[in-house]
């Protein structure tokens, strides 16, 4: 399976270089087979806060059930500071599923 994480920016923060925020994403997924790609647009009804703005992205292609069940254990556990992360598994043909 497939898994896109967006990160949607906390109020008071606003991190607008992609490569700053490379740096700190990259550094938080650490272990975890991620590949950038760039920003989107996700459902109003999914975000936290009000402003529709594009978020930063990673895809983890191929995942396993186990890398699947880890990455929601380790966001539980560990939230990334600044940021809500919205982890969707993406379906071949049927759409995309929020599963955090």
């Amino acid at each position: 399976m497939n898994l896109r994480l967006c990160f949607e920016n906390k109020a008071g923060v606003n991190i607008d270089e992609a490569a700053v925020f490379r740096h700190y994403a990259e550094n938080y997924l650490n272990g975890f087979d991620v590949k950038w790609a760039g920003t989107i647009s996700i459902p109003h009804h999914d975000t936290n806060t009000s402003p529709m703005e594009p978020l930063w992205q990673y895809v983890i292609e191929d995942a396993s059930q186990a890398a699947r069940d880890y990455l929601i254990e380790y966001l539980d556990r560990n939230p990334m500071a600044g940021y809500f992360v919205h982890v969707y598994e993406v379906g071949s043909g049927a759409g995309d599923q929020k599963i955090h």
